[in-house]
């Protein structure tokens, strides 16, 4: 196998695994807040979009190391949560057919964050790079591969374990699994469903801002990747089965290697709407999703 040859399947790979954990980590975070509270949120690539910009503001405007301010923005992802579930979220909790709510909701928070963006960050850029988290590069055989993405994707990779670990072995991630499965009975049993909800909704919520700083860390990006992440991320949750982590963590893998393969061996504009195609097939033959519960 020549040289060349390897480079293309080597940048195929990496660039494939580093797009699907960053999908898998944003359809986790959408998957866990539709399996608690049945919430739709089309909101997710506006918070995505608000994490990277955040980033870029903390570190390019105010000279903060990206790796500090990505910790300080994944952490005011929580009192922001909390907020929004307080003063919005669990008022439609006992409301008859709530995902329908959740969903315009969801929407209108979406177009609030976009005028903002709109007339703040648009007024400075149209584009957004940040300085990157190591330098140098790391010798994969003939392919070179940018620390900057490395550092990314094994951060990726140990947030995607730490979220399994947690959803597997903890009290909560139990709790959470009752309440997916049955959230009647759940209360039966003792499971406090609301604290599950508002946990739900917070943890949903930090894991897409981990995703998009991830992003922003490892790529430029522009106000279009809000829309993309969103699209990408319920067709994901979609495929994979609403409310299954597991599904959200495989498709995700799924549609990072796919785009990354059809954007060297055909184009990337049609890589963008490869994984569509692909789930309207599987949904011919699966429409409850390929991991339904």
């Amino acid at each position: 196998m020549s040289d060349a040859t390897i480079i293309i399947l080597l940048s195929m790979i990496t660039t494939g695994l580093m797009l699907g954990m960053i999908f898998s980590l944003v359809a986790v975070g959408v998957t866990i807040i539709y399996g608690s509270i049945w919430m739709p949120n089309a909101a997710n690539g506006q918070f995505f979009l608000l994490a990277a910009l955040l980033l870029w503001s903390a570190s390019v405007s105010w000279g903060l190391h990206p790796a500090l301010a990505a910790l300080i923005i994944i952490g005011l992802s929580v009192p922001f949560s909390y907020a929004l579930e307080i003063l919005l979220i669990r008022r439609f909790y006992d409301v008859p057919n709530r995902n329908i709510s959740y969903f315009v909701l969801s929407l209108g928070i979406t177009q609030i964050l976009a005028g903002i963006f709109s007339i703040t960050y648009g007024i400075w850029s149209d584009q957004f790079q940040l300085p990157p988290l190591v330098g140098g590069l790391t010798m994969l055989g003939p392919f070179p591969m940018v620390n900057n993405r490395l550092a990314a994707m094994l951060i990726a990779a140990l947030l995607l374990v730490a979220l399994f670990t947690l959803l597997r072995y903890h009290r909560y991630g139990r709790a959470l699994r009752a309440v997916f499965q049955n959230r009647e009975a759940a209360a039966l049993r003792g499971v406090d469903v609301r604290a599950v909800y508002r946990m739900s909704f917070v943890l949903g919520n930090a894991v897409v801002f981990a995703g998009g700083v991830l992003f922003a860390c490892a790529y430029s990006f522009d106000f279009s990747i809000a829309w993309t992440m969103a699209i990408t991320a319920f067709a994901i949750m979609i495929i994979g089965g609403p409310g299954s982590v597991l599904g959200a963590l495989v498709i995700g893998m799924v549609f990072g290697l796919t785009q990354a393969a059809v954007s060297i061996f055909a184009s990337p504009t049609i890589a963008a709407f490869s994984y569509l195609g692909a789930m309207l097939v599987i949904l011919l033959f699966r429409p409850s999703g390929l991991f339904a519960r």
